[in-house]
């Protein structure tokens, strides 16, 4: 991971003069960013040392502070965040275009990153292909599955807590980090660790009641209790869980769209299953994560194909009759979770 990378070449001081960020996991840019700045920066002499420019429309102001010479120390550092002229969206004159190229030659008593965080670097770019050629392109993008177990594992391990990886899987899992197009990122995971830990204060081992005490449950682990519960026909449950999600502020159309969006998965995954698909072919297959195929093989157990098709057909009529007006999406959603009764 790119971050890892980032506090080796810190560590061993190896770090380019020049660097670009650029990617979808925000916490560890930012994280990125601070530990450079911790490392070559002097709180004493940060004014002199230190700087941010943010949507600079050139950068004669960035130049000025490049071209000086650092105050009492080794290195000055600069920050160029949203480097838009570095994406296929933004650009440079070519006077600062060619300034530029010549700096991160010549320059080596300012260390500058630059940071995209919506979007991607240009490749076709001079600039680019400069920091290319000297390895200095990082992108930081979200974890797996496996790599966001392993980070919770080890945030509890450094704080002095103990937690199963079990229990860790099942802590990512119902982050709401890992959901279809989350929006959750590690900021969120972080805050989650630390309320956790806050909490049992004075024990040292989580457990997954813990988990289920604290963790604010995301909108597909809900989906999948809701499922869960329709499939074994607890309709107490399942209002029980539709009202959470609700009080949550979920919008109704969000959560008709997801337990849609979750029979479509079963009834594919039950498909794969008579075609004779063992479960890690079906993980492959549909590209899905190791807990949802877990999830995705235990509801199987209570549907038949026949079940599952019925309950399709029943969500287009519920989903015609939403768009015509005839009913609201309450009640649309009351009937789904429901049970879709014959």
């Amino acid at each position: 991971m790119s971050y890892n990378l980032i506090k080796n070449i810190t560590d061993k001081d190896k770090l380019p003069s020049y660097l670009l960020f650029y990617g979808n996991e925000e916490y560890f840019i930012d994280y990125s960013v601070k530990y450079i700045k911790c490392k070559y920066i002097d709180k004493s002499y940060e004014d002199m040392n230190y700087a941010e420019f943010e949507k600079l429309p050139g950068l004669n102001d960035y130049f000025e502070f490049a071209d000086t010479f650092p105050f009492m120390a080794d290195k000055k550092l600069c920050i160029l965040k949203e480097a838009v002229f570095l994406t296929s969206t933004g650009s440079l004159d070519k006077k600062e275009e060619e300034k530029l190229i010549n700096i991160i030659d010549e320059n080596e008593s300012c260390i500058t990153i630059f940071v995209i965080k919506d979007g991607k670097p240009d490749s076709r770019k001079k600039i680019v292909k400069k920091l290319k050629d000297k390895k200095a392109v990082f992108e930081f993008s979200r974890l797996t599955e496996g790599e966001l177990t392993k980070y919770i594992t080890d945030e509890f391990k450094e704080s002095g807590y103990n937690i199963s990886m079990s229990d860790a899987n099942y802590m990512a899992n119902n982050s709401g980090y890992l959901e279809y197009e989350s929006t959750v990122s590690l900021y969120h995971v972080n805050n989650e660790i630390n309320k956790i830990m806050s909490h049992n204060n004075e024990k040292k081992n989580i457990t997954t009641s813990d988990l289920d005490l604290l963790l604010i449950k995301s909108v597909e682990s809900n989906i999948f209790r809701l499922i869960d519960c329709i499939c074994e026909n607890n309709k107490k449950k399942s209002f029980e869980i539709l009202e959470e999600m609700l009080l949550n502020n979920t919008p109704e159309q969000f959560i008709i769209h997801m337990i849609a969006r979750q029979y479509r998965m079963l009834y594919q995954y039950v498909l794969l299953q008579k075609k004779g698909y063992g479960y890690n072919d079906i993980i492959n297959k549909m590209k899905i994560k190791n807990f949802v195929a877990t999830k995705l093989s235990k509801q199987s157990k209570n549907l038949n194909m026949e079940t599952i098709e019925y309950y399709m057909r029943r969500f287009l009529e519920i989903d015609k009759k939403i768009k015509t007006g005839e009913i609201d999406n309450r009640v649309g959603l009351e009937l789904i979770t429901n049970g879709i009764i014959k």
